[in-house]
């Protein structure tokens, strides 16, 4: 039975999980790297983005994946935009990563105290407890939601 702590942080990202699923509805790989008429990354881009984090908050807790360097070669913070011309993920993979981490996560969880989540852990962005990183990936997938959301509106509005 995992503690209210390590409950309120699955339930979160299972939350995130649901909307992205609205956003993603019906979008094709295709679509997901059509360019904004501006500068912006395309909606694989933010997935991938968001994915990429989701790696870092699965070893914040010790969950095995086998995609992390894969997303993160692609995806991580300053690497080049996704177009219709560069390597990319394909969408539905992405989605698969991105709903995979939330089952790994939910797992991971499980069994782990308050004091274990309390503990610090240092990883590219420096030293905090594992609660506070995983608060604050959830925070920054948070503002790229927005942005999937603005994105799905753009594509369907294409011919």
């Amino acid at each position: 039975m995992p503690t209210k702590k390590a409950q309120s942080l699955y339930e979160k990202y299972q939350f995130h999980n649901r909307i992205m699923h609205v956003f993603m509805k019906g979008i094709s790989h295709e679509e997901s790297v059509l360019q904004l008429p501006f500068k912006h990354n395309c909606m694989n881009w933010i997935l991938g983005h968001i994915v990429t984090n989701r790696s870092h908050v699965l070893e914040t807790v010790d969950a095995a994946h086998g995609w992390q360097e894969e997303v993160r070669a692609l995806y991580h913070q300053d690497t080049q935009p996704v177009t219709q011309e560069s390597p990319s993920i394909k969408f539905e993979k992405l989605i698969a990563y991105l709903d995979e981490s939330v089952e790994l996560l939910e797992a991971a969880l499980e069994n782990v105290s308050a004091e274990w989540l309390d503990e610090n852990f240092t990883n590219y962005r420096g030293e905090k407890t594992r609660y506070e990183h995983i608060g604050s990936f959830h925070w920054h997938e948070s503002f790229h939601l927005g942005q999937l959301e603005i994105l799905k509106a753009f594509i369907e509005t294409k011919p």
